[in-house]
């Protein structure tokens, strides 16, 4: 039984899964990439000369949501939409282990670890990064929105953690 398959949850997939524009394809397609781990590779090395204790916490933050995405993830073990929907625009063919988003998850890490300190613009600009990670799941057809949602909560959650755990004094 799938936990996402609700009228709102569909509903909202669908609106924004049947926007279809090449330019939209090949943007969030593209984009996707930042949402991979490989992204916290520049992140950790550029940490590691401006600031060591937002690298500290941005790592345990990492490590608390990826424990907390995988444990639900298997446990859970919930369809992504091509599995449960007919006519799913799918981009990345991803069929299994749907619910949370594990993008999303760390898009929020990162928005939330580096952004904790500095500048408004700089705040807007991860947020928004974050926003457009989780919105881009959908489009690509791998993730509900209840996913992405899940989340963002996880990825906020373990950042604001590691954040009063190891940055703010």
């Amino acid at each position: 039984m799938s936990l996402e398959n609700f009228w709102l949850n569909i509903y909202l997939f669908r609106v924004v899964n049947s926007l279809d524009h090449p330019f939209l394809n090949s943007f969030f397609y593209y984009f996707s990439f930042l949402g991979s781990g490989f992204v916290l590779i520049p992140i950790a090395v550029f940490l590691w000369f401006k600031s060591k204790r937002k690298l500290k916490a941005l790592a345990v933050a990492i490590l608390i949501e990826s424990a907390i995405v995988i444990l639900l993830k298997v446990t859970l073990n919930q369809p992504r939409p091509a599995s449960l929907l007919e006519d799913v625009k799918l981009l990345v063919p991803l069929y299994h282990r749907s619910f949370p988003s594990g993008d999303t998850a760390m898009a929020f890490v990162i928005a939330g670890v580096l952004s904790y300190g500095e500048k408004v613009w700089l705040a807007l600009f991860l947020y928004s990064y974050a926003l457009l990670i989780g919105i881009g799941r959908i489009y690509l057809g791998v993730h509900f929105p209840l996913d992405v949602l899940v989340g963002a909560v996880i990825g906020m959650g373990s950042a604001i953690f590691a954040v009063k755990q190891f940055i703010r004094d």
